[in-house]
């Protein structure tokens, strides 16, 4: 049997285990979390323009919906409330993903196409315009300056997007940065851009330090400022994930997980327990203010997002067993002292609804979600929506929540629903 051949076997049978973690793990969050209530209810699926060109794509119908392929993916989303636009990173397939079931990909041409920016009108509710930016991870707006900021994590670059034209320019980061998470402090202009950085070459799975770092960029000037070192830890250094920005306290907060041995035979080697960071530091002086440990049993929290009123972070630990949600106090620098919140398989983005006190945690298999109330909490309900779920935005002013889906009806959709806290 040929090498491809092996290797598709191979994939195929990670699918499966993976397909059946994930309806064990619906299984047990339904007996495990019952629940007759209904939060969020359905509205509409709006078809998305495919993560690669295609025959349906037309210059008289540019955005034409596509078809999903395979190992497609979406990323961040940034919402602009003055504009009504939703900004979607259609990431694609990863590259080496492609590439192990595609004899003809071409790593070296073709990955110039994978993914796009779709960006979507929530008024409207329809696509009005697709970005050919590739391989875009993280996205923020800014919504003074009417911008908006993509992170391409192959290539190494931010792209500004000028919100009235949709025309965009590349702002170039350090060769093996991979950008990531992009949050954006209002206060001083500056984007926050999270580096977990990539390996130098195909011969090894180490991390320069230099790379895992946290990039500012002064959102005026488009130019980036400063640097933060963040791979501190181990003799592998630290895993770079979500920050944000505290306008009440005027800093800005990441967290950081050491790294296990990059080259480990065992493919599902953990962190090491209780090397786990949140760490708080002044953007306009790119200097750490403190370092904070996390729970000895939060392993590679990565999702993250702030309730600014209270000044608590809501942390979403990947490997936790269970995968779970922490809540951390940034005002005393302590993790609030109560068991963990299970979520579901997965968790990664963490979206909090202010005005409502409502956490959204999107999961590889499923959506967690969280009431706040004062300074209690408690769980309201987990969802299935099939796989690859992890990334959803929020609309404060209808309390809709927008879910792309890669494949539903064989096409990429947005599902918009919409939250109501009684669940009537």
């Amino acid at each position: 049997m040929s090498k491809m051949g092996t290797s598709i076997i191979q994939l195929f049978g990670l699918c499966m285990v993976g397909l059946l973690a994930w309806v064990l793990v619906s299984m047990i969050m339904q007996f495990t979390h019952p629940s007759t209530n209904t939060h969020l209810q359905m509205e509409v699926d709006i078809p998305l323009p495919g993560a690669f060109p295609n025959t349906f794509r037309t210059a008289q119908n540019p955005l034409a919906p596509g078809l999903a392929v395979s190992f497609d993916h979406f990323d961040f989303m940034g919402i602009d409330y003055q504009t009504h636009l939703l900004f979607i990173a259609h990431t694609g397939p990863a590259p080496d993903r492609e590439a192990q079931v595609n004899p003809e990909f071409n790593l070296q041409t073709d990955v110039k196409d994978d993914g796009n920016v779709v960006v979507f009108n929530t008024v409207e509710k329809k696509v009005v315009g697709l970005l050919p930016i590739p391989q875009v991870a993280g996205v923020v707006v800014a919504p003074d300056l009417h911008k908006v900021y993509v992170a391409d994590s192959y290539e190494n670059i931010v792209y500004v997007i000028d919100e009235q034209t949709l025309t965009y320019r590349p702002i170039p980061l350090q060769a093996n940065d991979s950008p990531d998470s992009i949050a954006y402090d209002l206060s001083d202009h500056l984007v926050l851009v999270s580096d977990p950085g990539t390996p130098p070459t195909v011969d090894t799975n180490i991390i320069a330090r230099k790379n895992q770092n946290e990039t500012m960029i002064d959102a005026r000037t488009d130019r980036v400022v400063g640097r933060i070192p963040l791979g501190v830890d181990g003799q592998w250094g630290d895993d770079v994930g979500f920050a944000r920005y505290d306008p009440g306290l005027r800093r800005a907060f990441v967290v950081v997980q050491q790294l296990p041995d990059p080259n480990s035979p065992n493919p599902n080697i953990l962190p090491p327990p209780g090397t786990a960071w949140i760490v708080e530091f002044d953007p306009r002086t790119r200097q750490v203010i403190t370092r904070a440990r996390l729970p000895y049993g939060c392993l590679t929290p990565h999702g993250m997002d702030l309730d600014t009123a209270q000044h608590i972070a809501f942390i979403a630990c990947i490997d936790a067993n269970p995968p779970a949600l922490i809540r951390f106090n940034l005002q005393t620098l302590q993790t609030i002292a109560e068991p963990l919140w299970p979520t579901a398989i997965k968790p990664d983005m963490v979206v909090f609804d202010q005005p409502l006190g409502v956490v959204y945690v999107g999961c590889g298999a499923g959506v967690s979600l969280f009431q706040e109330h004062a300074m209690s909490f408690k769980w309201l309900a987990t969802y299935t929506y099939g796989m690859s779920t992890h990334t959803l935005a929020v609309n404060e002013q209808t309390q809709e929540m927008y879910l792309p889906l890669p494949r539903e009806g064989g096409r990429p959709v947005l599902r918009i629903l919409h939250f109501n806290l009684s669940g009537t």
